[in-house]
């Protein structure tokens, strides 16, 4: 990926933040899907071998991906839910996780 490449990404990407230290390393994150403190870091040597698709891979990977849950009967998507009520979900026991 050479840089005009990379620029033209990172703009029609705008959940995806970057930075660039002194060495040249860049540090990407996407804002949807990872903590404020997760990073990727990608060398300049390893900057070139990857395509725009390949970088987008590396980014989303297969997290762009909507939970649903049936709860008394209806179904209800994970991803509009607050803190504590995927908190709550995190800890039921599902009746295959008893022993």
């Amino acid at each position: 990926m050479k840089l005009d490449e990379l620029n033209a990404f990172l703009e029609n990407n705008k959940e995806v933040e970057w930075a660039e230290d002194d060495a040249g390393n860049l540090y990407l994150r996407h804002s949807r899907f990872d903590k404020p403190n997760e990073k990727i870091k990608i060398e300049p040597d390893a900057l070139s071998k990857l395509t725009p698709e390949k970088l987008e891979q590396i980014l989303i990977g297969g997290r762009n991906v909507d939970q649903i849950t049936r709860i008394t009967g209806y179904f209800s998507r994970i991803s509009g839910w607050n803190k504590g009520k995927r908190g709550e979900l995190s800890d039921r026991s599902r009746s295959g996780d008893i022993k």
